[in-house]
């Protein structure tokens, strides 16, 4: 039964070690961060409106909303220094 235990006991830790690489290397895939789009009331983006869409803060395609033909990029809020919140972080559409 030992004899078993320790020819056993390699294979075992080397799949387990496998498995669990798979698992963690398939979560680093994907590091999308969702987050809320807003559309810029004033140039600067002191006033930022109501949340309109969920963005992403990777990728190629600008974010927007459109209402009727007007189609408006959208930005993500962050905070500067000595300035406060502010909507100016450049955001893009979350794709599959």
């Amino acid at each position: 039964m030992k004899k078993f235990l320790k020819s056993a006991g390699l294979p075992i830790g080397v799949f387990a070690l496998a498995i669990g690489s798979a698992f963690a290397t398939n979560a680093m895939k994907s590091p999308l961060a969702i987050e809320l789009g807003y559309q810029k009331i004033d140039e600067d983006g002191f006033e930022c409106s109501v949340p309109r869409a969920m963005c992403s803060d990777t990728g190629t395609v600008f974010c927007t909303w459109t209402v009727g033909t007007t189609t408006h990029r959208l930005y993500g809020k962050q905070t500067v220094p000595d300035v406060g919140t502010v909507c100016t972080k450049t955001l893009y559409q979350i794709t599959p």
